[in-house]
């Protein structure tokens, strides 16, 4: 009898010790040989985030061209080209915002409007303590542009003038440092500052000279001349939020392959082609 009570109970003890291992073996954890527990799959987390899923929503001052501009209804330009062709090889649809841009580094920290800046934003330190830029798509110096009528022929004739700048740009930064006899007036959109020259209302507009360029060049009347080109040795960068830096790697590594296939080149020439 003490006999069959001690095999009915060792043959207890091995049942429950099979049913341990098979229930765990069903749960979502494996055991290491060292005794500590590990999820048995892992998930891997989302390479970045966007506003809405399968689109990459830029925010941009469309009144810049060539670099952006609004045709009716539609966005054009080198950096909505550009854009358009880094949203393909990330397998999503590029959709363009416009906005004021003053409003675009603080509406891009607060999140939900937009997934990255494309708008001719020069990098510099003091916005980088606010965003993460990609690698840079292209070089801009600053210029200074008249009215040919005006015979104001270098920066001395600017001396007691009033200077047309865009508000919050590194033109605007570097007319306040260099123009200090000049009364500077400020704009929210460049289009507005070379509007206001063309109407006698300012004598000269400092900004980046691809767009000066382009205005001038596109004036069909060809009343505007640029009088200096400033070396400043800027760059333009895409910008996203800090909190994104999974996009941030996405953008440079289609800008990188984009340059490697010659994409890029063939959109730079498109807007910046000379004879």
């Amino acid at each position: 009898m003490r006999k069959a009570s001690l095999w009915l109970a060792a043959l207890a003890i091995i049942v429950f010790v099979v049913g341990a291992i098979v229930f765990a073996g069903c749960g979502g954890t494996t055991t290491t040989t060292a005794g500590v527990s590990e999820p048995a799959t892992t998930v891997a987390p989302a390479e970045f985030t966007l506003v809405e899923p399968g689109k990459l929503i830029v925010g941009s001052d469309t009144t810049f061209p060539p670099m952006e501009s609004m045709n009716g209804t539609v966005a054009e330009g080198f950096d909505v080209d550009l854009m358009g062709a880094i949203a393909e090889k990330l397998g999503l649809e590029m959709v363009f915002k416009t906005e004021i841009f003053d409003t675009l580094i603080p509406t891009l920290k607060a999140g939900g409007k937009f997934d990255v800046i494309a708008s001719s934003m020069t990098i510099t330190d003091e916005r980088k303590q606010e965003i993460d830029f990609s690698d840079p798509y292209i070089d801009s110096n600053q210029s200074i542009t008249v009215m040919k009528s005006s015979n104001i022929t270098d920066r001395a004739g600017l001396a007691g003038q009033k200077i047309g700048v865009q508000s919050g740009t590194t033109g605007e930064a570097w007319a306040k440092e260099n123009l200090t006899d000049s009364t500077l007036v400020p704009f929210d959109t460049t289009t507005k500052a070379f509007s206001s020259l063309q109407a006698g209302n300012v004598a000269a507009v400092v900004n980046d000279l691809p767009v000066s360029a382009y205005i001038v060049k596109s004036d069909s009347a060809q009343t505007m001349a640029l009088i200096e080109e400033i070396p400043t040795g800027e760059q333009y960068g895409f910008a996203v939020a800090k909190s994104n830096p999974g996009l941030l790697a996405a953008v440079n590594q289609a800008l990188a392959d984009l340059k490697a296939d010659g994409t890029y080149q063939q959109i730079y020439d498109t807007w910046f082609a000379t004879e």
